[in-house]
Parts: structure tokens; sequence; C-alpha cells
């Protein structure tokens, strides 16, 4: 066989083989995991809480498809939903405990993943504590594993520090497109026997809180996500506020803040009032502890192998 030949059926042999299913998922976790990088560095006493979602979301937007959902960032008892809007003033404080969460997606293949940062030493061991349950989980995740025993192990390392898992609030399976899919990774012990399969992705989160372990909604929410339901609409806005969502966001959550530059303020209200009442819209309360309480969070991606699992953030 001459050389040309052989080097023309070696070309075509590459092109072939096919692209490796989790390469746009580790693309994702690198996106994310960059983008923490980024906020990690901005969190200082006087740092408007504004100006490090906007940083994160920036990265995100020019390395990734989109962004999986609006950056998160929490103060203090507060344990997730909290984005910016789009006139935020608020700063971090001396001595607060600060949690960034974010997403990335590569074509709908998705990474979730978030850190807290104390500022005051003596919530260092409240930070340790969410840390080192994630890290227990993700040691876990392997096919055949049961999701509530995967549960109470997080539970018995948060309590063993001396804090309270949040209970309301759990890790998830990922799917593309998909953030919140089918199984749950509970932070707490439970009944349901569901297992870990290989070629599953999930987002391994957890919350160790100084309080009850018990969540409650915030007024106010300032993230939304359209359900896949088509519903009838009478006014005009609502059109608008339809065709910009579905378009960039499709059924990825997104910030008010994002369709408020977009939109005239009296528009958007009512627009999200009357999607709302049609089932079409769906709000993200903040969900927060006791006031004077403290919750931390860890999380990170991981797809299962068919032998343990790898982890993309």
């Amino acid at each position: 066989m001459s050389d040309k030949k052989s080097s023309e059926m070696k070309e075509k042999t590459e092109s072939e083989e096919p692209e490796d299913e989790w390469e746009k998922w580790r693309k994702a976790g690198l996106v994310a995991k960059d983008a923490l990088g980024i906020a990690r560095e901005m969190i200082e006493p006087g740092k408007k809480v504004l100006d490090i979602v906007e940083a994160v979301e920036k990265h995100i937007l020019e390395n990734a498809t989109g962004i999986a959902f609006p950056c998160n960032v929490a103060l203090n008892h507060v344990a997730a939903h909290y984005t910016s809007s789009l006139d935020d003033e608020t700063e971090i404080q001396e001595g607060d405990l600060v949690t960034i969460d974010c997403g990335a997606h590569i074509d709908g293949c998705i990474s979730d993943s978030a850190f807290t940062v104390a500022l005051n030493p003596d919530h260092e061991d409240l930070v340790k504590a969410s840390e080192d349950a994630t890290r227990v989980a993700i040691k876990m995740m392997r096919p055949g594993a049961k999701l509530n025993t995967i549960g109470a192990l997080i539970e018995d390392t948060i309590q063993t520090a001396g804090f309270q898992p949040v209970k309301q609030l759990s890790g998830h399976q990922l799917r593309e497109y998909e953030l919140h899919s089918d199984k749950q990774v509970p932070c707490v012990s439970g009944k349901s026997e569901v297992l870990v399969e290989a070629g599953e992705v999930y987002a391994i989160e957890t919350f160790a809180s100084t309080g009850s372990g018990n969540v409650t909604d915030l007024p106010n929410p300032l993230i939304y996500q359209l359900l896949p339901i088509r519903v009838p609409v009478r006014f005009r806005g609502s059109k608008k506020f339809l065709a910009i969502a579905r378009r960039k966001y499709q059924e990825f959550p997104f910030a008010e803040r994002w369709m408020a530059k977009e939109m005239k303020n009296a528009e958007l209200r009512m627009a999200i009032r009357e999607l709302q009442q049609n089932g079409a819209l769906i709000a993200h309360n903040i969900l927060a502890e006791a006031k004077g309480e403290f919750v931390s969070q860890h999380e990170h991606t991981v797809i299962v192998t068919e032998d343990g699992y790898e982890q993309t953030t």
C-alpha cells in the first residue's frame, strides 16, 4: 500500500471517530470553574454584588453557549436564588458569609458549581462542613449507590461538625437542557432507595446552617423560568416577554435583571403577572434561614462512570 493511500485512510478513520460524548460537559465545567475563580478574587468588603454577578455572567457568555442560570450571590442567612436586580446597590460587608453559585452550558450540556467564603474567621468551620459533606457525597457517586444513603452521609457529616443540613435543598440530576431532572441527592436521610446509574450527571450540592436547617421563601423573586407549555395571553408586553425568553433562555432559569434591560418596568411587571397567572412562568423565590443565622454551600458537577465518577467543575 502506498504511503499516500495509507495516509488518506488514516485521515478518514480519524474523521469518522465519534466525538467524546462527555467533552461538552467537561468544557462547561471548566467555564464554570474559571467564572468562580473570577468571583473569588472580587469578594471583599465594599464590592457590589451586581459587579460580581455581571463579571461571572460575562465570562460564561464569552466562553460557553449560554448561562445555565443567573449567578447567585447569597449573603449570610440567604441560602439560594438571590441574584441582583438591575439597580442592586447591595455591597459585601465586613464579616459577611458569601456564597457564589453559577452554571454554564455548552449546547445544553450543563455545569453547576458553588463555594462559600467566610470573611469572619468564626464561620470557617461552617464553610468546612459543607465542603466536607460535598466531598463525602461525591466519593459515593458510583453505579448502584443509593441516593438516600448519600443523603444520610451528608446529614451526618454536617451534624457531626455541629451544624444542620438544609432540608429543602438538594443536589440534582442534570440532563441536556434540563437543570433539575428526575433524581435528587438529598442533604438528609430518607426512605426512597433510588439508585445512581452509569452515564448520569449530577450537581452535588450541600448546605450547612447554624440555624434549624429550614429555609423559607422571601418576597420579590428575582429569577424566573418558562414552562414548556403554550398559553393564551392578552397583553402585548406578555407576548414580547415570551418571545425574548424563549429565544434567549429556552427553559433555563433567567434573571428579571436580564429582561429589565429589554422592557420597560411597567410592561415587565404586567407581563410577569399575566404569565404567572396563566401558569406559563414560575418564580424561584429567594430562600433564607432565620435572620441572624448563616448558611454555607459547596457544589460540584460529576459524571457517573462505569466504575466511579468524574468531576467536571
